[in-house]
């Protein structure tokens, strides 16, 4: 009996940090779906061990191509500027064509960007 305490209790102290984070994906959501062109947004936030991942789709209303690196450029800004300079995330982030025959990532704006470390840098955020 004293042994099943015992692992419940490291299972409580293992869950408790997990319990405790608020997901910012209603804040990136929110921030994104204000750009212009922007027609749905998809966030998807977890905490995995001791990092965040965080998954970012958005569907657009153009085909465009100008259009679409605008609203990628566009989006990605305000995405970093919603968080928390504080946060770190892993990302994966894909913008769609009207018709989802295109999309573009974030090192479609010249630099490789997987993490909001990463956008910073590009942004020159400190």
């Amino acid at each position: 009996m004293r042994r099943i305490s015992s692992l419940f209790a490291v299972l409580a102290l293992l869950l408790l940090p997990a319990c405790g984070a608020s997901s910012p994906a209603d804040t990136y959501r929110e921030a994104i779906s204000a750009i212009d062109g922007v027609e749905r947004v998809s966030v998807e936030w977890a905490r995995i061990g001791a990092g965040d991942s965080t998954s970012i789709e958005i569907d657009t209303a153009t085909s465009d191509t100008a259009e679409l690196h605008r609203i990628l450029d566009d989006t990605v800004r305000a995405f970093v500027e919603s968080a928390d300079r504080h946060e770190e995330t892993t990302l994966n982030y894909m913008v769609y064509s009207q018709d989802r025959s295109e999309y573009l990532t974030p090192s479609d704006l010249g630099s490789v960007m997987r993490s909001l470390s990463d956008i910073r840098e590009h942004y020159g955020i400190d």
